[in-house]
């Protein structure tokens, strides 16, 4: 497996640089990742000519199976060199439809781990979300292109710190050892329905039996027929519209 990290700070051996390097330092073959460092590269988008850089930073996305995708937040968004990058590889990553969806194209099924950094602190940042549009900007891209996400980790206080957390260092070290090491699935579909299926059916059991609790209103010998029956038909009805407007209103497209 061949490990491709994407560094979109100001600083090469930043907080945010640290941590990246210490996801790569878990990998257990050193030789299978490389480092792209975007602030190397004059990014600008295709504009109908040639574009040697954005077709050298496409063959990189190419070669490698595992992006790690490592950026700070900055006025509580994506860093703007990061997001220039997707923003100038998007038509190379994902393919537009006459009405304007967006599929996925060349990047399907390619995975990646997402990694920010901010100013204040975790429980500044727990209340605040200060990292939550970073993270929402890179899965939007990336899960658009096909990519699927393994985890994300975020580095806190780092004002005025030079050195990055010593725990996290250790986290992010753990996390590319699993990059590698775990088996991954390409389609978490199923998994994703059974989920859905066992969230539905303990908020039914709570729900009706606070109902039956407090109102009575299931006859004791009926209350699990009804149970099952109420769980059964609405997961149905969910899944049904949650497949048709993730999979059919497209396929038809």
């Amino acid at each position: 497996m061949k490990v491709l990290g994407i560094l979109g700070s100001h600083k090469k051996d930043g907080i945010t640089a640290q941590y990246l390097a210490a996801t790569a330092k878990g990998i257990p073959d050193a030789d299978s990742y490389e480092l792209l460092y975007l602030a190397d590269y004059d990014i600008k988008p295709d504009t109908g000519q040639e574009n040697p850089v954005l077709d050298k930073l496409e063959t990189k996305l190419q070669e490698s199976d595992f992006w790690i995708i490592a950026a700070p937040t900055y006025w509580g968004a994506l860093s703007g060199i990061m997001k220039n990058f997707f923003d100038c590889m998007r038509p190379r990553m994902v393919r537009m439809t006459k009405k304007a969806d967006t599929l996925p194209a060349q990047f399907k099924d390619k995975h990646y781990l997402s990694i920010t950094t901010c100013f204040i602190s975790s429980f500044e940042n727990f209340f605040t979300g200060i990292t939550d549009d970073t993270f929402k900007t890179i899965d939007r891209a990336l899960t658009g292109a096909g990519l699927i996400k393994v985890t994300e980790i975020v580095g806190t206080g780092t004002w005025n710190q030079e050195k990055a957390d010593p725990q996290k260092l250790a986290l992010c070290e753990r996390w590319g050892a699993k990059i590698t090491a775990k088996k991954k699935k390409d389609d978490n579909t199923l998994k994703r329905y059974l989920e859905l299926f066992c969230m539905i059916a303990a908020m039914a059991l709570v729900t009706m039996g606070l109902q039956q609790l407090i109102f009575g209103v299931f006859a004791a010998g009926k209350f699990w027929a009804t149970y099952v029956s109420f769980v059964l038909i609405f997961f149905i009805l969910l899944a049904s519209l949650l497949h048709f407007f993730t999979f059919l209103r497209h396929r038809r497209r």
